[in-house]
């Protein structure tokens, strides 16, 4: 760092030549293009809350705060404003009780490949001495031998900031960390001694560099090319591909020159176009039944063994920052060819691979065949739900997902946290549609969507939850930080009182006895059971929200259709409680 002045004052008191390390810190975080510091104040902050009240010039110093009253909230928010902005940033969440909070949220961003700089207070250091030393009886019990431990298993590096001296240091190597692929979180504690520190004013140094992209091995690629050009029925299997929407013409370019079909596996992001005549959808079954060359580009999960895999004479090849997904404990999916790369680097290698492969010659054969198989995927999708149709009843999953394809903007960025069917709504744009990371963490959705709007503040952000997530949320706090914020997002809920995904497990490992008994005399299996539900439309009012209730088939369009007004024309959030079955 370049020093401005070397002086300081020894009595710990701030001159007009040094400063915080509370102060510093804010500075590096906007100097390195944070926007935003999501913050759960606790008495571990009360430097960072005389840094913000300090400055007459905090909005251009400092990131802009934004108060957060629960931990996965602050989590998801910065994860919600990563997904769109490709910006990563940061929070600050009180010492062991506020990071204990926000394991869950953390494991999500982790699994996702989020990056972030997450951190949180230490208990003070010193009884007594020294400024930011010990002033109040939780200052014993919420000290930790080893407060990172608890995270460590979801973090990609942890550390805590002994001084104020090596802070530039410490904050780039963080954040160096974090971006460097496969990105993810790290955690960084920050002792109130430290934080309060004087320190001399000194202005930032320039930051190294972040370690370039890993790009292919060339030889696997071509590997990879002579067998796929020589396929009848080649697909590339898409998961989080899309996380990057830069991916997704090149890869549609690769596929239209060389006639290879692409289908998505739990897809999280837009991997690839709806539309498009070459996407075969997301029945892994139907494209393993005829696929004689995968490609799985990010897919922690490419299938589960117990469900359906490819067939035994297929080629299969796994690509992707971290393709064998090293964090995860067992992973034993079968590959004869594993590549390490970016799919922004790895797309560009595998045409000029291909075209040098002669893929070209029998691209219009392949194309005819595989369009042929996408046209009839599609032709029973649309007859599943024309049977939804006929059956009419009580509103299902499939009829909600149909409705919000006919009324959502085509350019609106919707997450996803159980309840949308990904097969009945249609998404062609870049960046348009995001799901929950593999992780699983219920809670993730409302707080991600807030985060997105912050990030998109013109764009229409639909936040699509089962009940369960919902209120995994904390729906009172995301509601009250809708309304702080002024976030204009529409939550649409998915409510059949019931956690759906227990009661399918469960039917899932006894189909025959007892548990599947139960749900055909009362409707879901044990354990699984929300009910009595509250009136969820009194969480958004209750903080200045618009909000309906949906109990009717026909009722649903126009009620999404007056929500929607309400988020876009009057900038104010909505919310959409739909009554539901199954």
């Amino acid at each position: 760092m370049k020093t401005e002045s070397a002086a300081s004052n020894q009595s710990g008191q701030l001159t007009s030549e040094n400063r915080s390390v509370a102060e510093a810190y804010l500075a590096l975080l906007k100097d390195r293009e944070i926007d935003y510091f999501y913050v759960g104040s606790g008495t571990d902050t009360a430097s960072i809350v005389e840094a913000y009240a300090k400055s007459n010039r905090a909005a251009a110093e400092y990131p802009a705060p934004i108060i957060a009253t629960h931990e996965n909230l602050a989590v998801g928010m910065a994860h919600g404003y990563y997904m769109v902005s490709g910006k990563p940033q940061a929070v600050m969440l009180h010492v062991s009780v506020g990071a204990a909070n926000a394991v869950c949220a953390l494991m999500n961003a982790a699994r996702a490949q989020v990056p972030m700089l997450f951190t949180a207070g230490r208990t003070p250091l010193f009884e007594q001495g020294r400024l930011g030393s010990r002033t109040s009886e939780i200052h014993w019990g919420q000290e930790m031998f080893d407060q990172g431990a608890m995270l460590r298993e979801v973090v990609k590096w942890d550390y805590e900031l002994r001084d104020g001296e090596n802070l530039e240091q410490v904050v780039d190597r963080a954040l160096n960390v974090s971006m460097a692929h496969p990105r993810g979180p790290v955690y960084l504690t920050l002792p109130r001694e430290v934080l309060a520190q004087s320190i001399p004013t000194q202005m930032p140094g320039k930051r190294s560099a972040v370690p370039a992209a890993p790009h292919p091995d060339l030889e696997a690629v071509k590997a990879l090319a002579k067998v796929m050009a020589k396929a009848k029925h080649p697909v590339i299997v898409c998961s989080s591909s899309g996380a990057d929407p830069a991916t997704i013409a090149p890869l549609v370019a690769l596929c239209e020159r060389h006639g290879i079909a692409v289908a998505e596996q739990r897809a999280r992001y837009t991997n690839f176009p709806s539309s498009h005549p070459l996407h075969l959808g997301f029945d892994m079954k139907r494209v393993f039944d005829q696929a004689d060359v995968l490609l799985f580009l990010e897919s922690e999960v490419p299938w589960v063994p117990a469900r359906v895999e490819p067939t035994a004479a297929a080629f299969v090849a796994h690509a992707g920052t971290d393709p064998i997904f090293t964090r995860y404990p067992i992973r034993s999916h079968r590959s004869d060819l594993t590549i390490t790369a970016t799919v922004s680097a790895l797309l560009p290698a595998l045409d000029e691979a291909l075209r040098a492969a002669g893929a070209e010659a029998e691209a219009e054969v392949r194309t005819k065949g595989l369009t042929a198989v996408a046209t009839a995927n599609r032709k029973a999708v649309e007859e599943a739900a024309a049977r939804d149709e006929r059956m009419g009843g009580p509103i299902t999953k499939t009829f909600l997902s149909r409705c919000l394809q006919a009324v959502r903007p085509a350019d609106s960025l919707v997450l996803s946290e159980y309840s949308l069917e990904r097969q009945h709504v249609m998404f062609d744009l870049p960046g348009t549609y995001f799901y929950i990371s593999s992780s699983g963490g219920l809670g993730w959705g409302f707080p991600a969507a807030l985060g997105a709007q912050q990030a998109a503040p013109d764009r229409t952000v639909i936040a699509v939850q089962g009940d369960g997530a919902y209120m995994f949320a904390n729906p009172a706090v995301c509601h009250h930080a809708a309304a702080m914020h002024s976030l204009p997002v529409l939550s649409v809920v998915f409510n059949n009182a019931a956690w759906g995904a227990v009661s399918q497990a469960a039917l899932q490992l006894y189909p025959n006895d007892y548990a599947a008994r139960h749900a055909a005399a009362h409707g879901t299996s044990p354990l699984s059971s929300l009910e009595p539900m509250p009136d969820l439309e009194k969480y958004a009012e209750a903080s200045g929200g618009y909000a309906e209730r949906v109990v009717e088939r026909d009722q649903l369009i126009p009620a999404l259709e007056r929500a929607l007004k309400v988020v876009r024309t009057e900038k104010r959030q909505a919310l959409v409680n739909v009554i539901g079955q199954g």
